[in-house]
């Protein structure tokens, strides 16, 4: 509580020095406003955010992939040979391919555990 007292004592003294000062621009932030940032978190858009349309039956998860993936520049990685055998969701509707790979891991130990703009890497994930 003494802290936020002295925090608003020293605002309130920095912005009447500023104020009685002639030289000071009054409204300096409208001069030079801020840019805005892009959210964190996001990654930039790639070759896995492309558009198509899906009709792809419930199948092993290397035949979604290769599916997903094909001829696009979209790469899906997954070092573990085991993962081709286990089967996935199938995948219907216009999707992204990032939104494609997501809807057949759905209800999987499969998951993407990196991601960049042109790649998309699965593991299996224990579940908890």
């Amino acid at each position: 509580m003494l802290l936020t007292r002295v925090i608003t004592c020293l605002v309130i003294l920095t912005a009447g020095a500023t104020a009685a000062s002639p030289a000071a621009p009054r409204f300096a932030y409208a001069r030079h406003p801020m840019q805005a940032q892009p959210p964190k978190g996001r990654i930039q858009l790639g070759k896995c955010d492309q558009q198509v349309v899906y009709n792809l039956p419930a199948q092993r998860f290397d035949q979604t992939a290769t599916a997903i993936a094909h001829a696009t520049g979209c790469y899906i990685r997954y070092t573990n040979k085991k993962l081709m055998n286990v089967p996935v969701q199938p995948v219907r509707g216009r999707l992204t391919r990032r939104q494609a790979l997501r809807v057949a891991l759905r209800g999987t130990q499969l998951h993407i555990v990196r991601e960049t703009p042109n790649l998309m890497e699965v593991m299996r994930v224990p579940a908890k």
